[in-house]
């Protein structure tokens, strides 16, 4: 048998493992990995962006970025929403576009114009009531999807934040 002063610090570590391993479980939070990780590399940069001789214009899109986001989020399997490549006069003549609503090239909607694809997949914060979270730590640290929207509310009712930015909400 060991004598005891050899067996206290196994002991010590056998009680502290459990706290050491939830600290390394916190530390890799379970949040999802970002979807849209791709866009941080410079080759995806013209499939979104227009460019003004060699230089890319981040402020403007190609209208055909729609396209490149329809390659995953298909309208079917999502819901559609909004309608895109289309010019606001077109059907809401009262509608007044935000500024940081980008719109494409000939100032047509665009799916970028509601979503911003280098935002942040996840955050702490809900991006409308009653949003259920994903990801959680054991119920502990929630994490919401983004939607990767341009404005959020998460103290309201749903997307007034977002939709009555351009659209008279009742």
């Amino acid at each position: 048998m060991a004598p005891a002063r050899r067996s206290f610090p196994w002991v010590s570590f056998l009680a502290a493992l459990p706290l050491l391993l939830h600290a390394v479980a916190a530390a890799t939070s379970t949040a999802p990995a970002n979807p849209h990780s791709y866009f941080q590399q410079p080759a995806q940069c013209p499939k979104c962006h227009l460019y003004v001789g060699s230089n890319l214009d981040p402020a403007r899109f190609l209208t055909s970025s729609v396209d490149f986001c329809l390659e995953c989020h298909v309208y079917e399997e999502r819901g559609r929403t909004h309608p895109v490549k289309i010019h606001p006069d077109a059907r809401a003549r009262e509608a007044k576009i935000p500024p940081e609503f980008r719109m494409s090239e000939g100032e047509h909607i665009i799916c970028l114009t509601c979503h911003s694809a280098h935002g942040p997949y996840t955050s702490p914060a809900r991006a409308f009531a009653g949003q259920t979270p994903i990801g959680t730590d054991g119920g502990r640290n929630p994490h919401y999807k983004t939607f990767f929207l341009r404005r959020t509310d998460p103290s309201g009712e749903g997307f007034e934040a977002m939709c009555g930015a351009c659209h008279k909400v009742p």
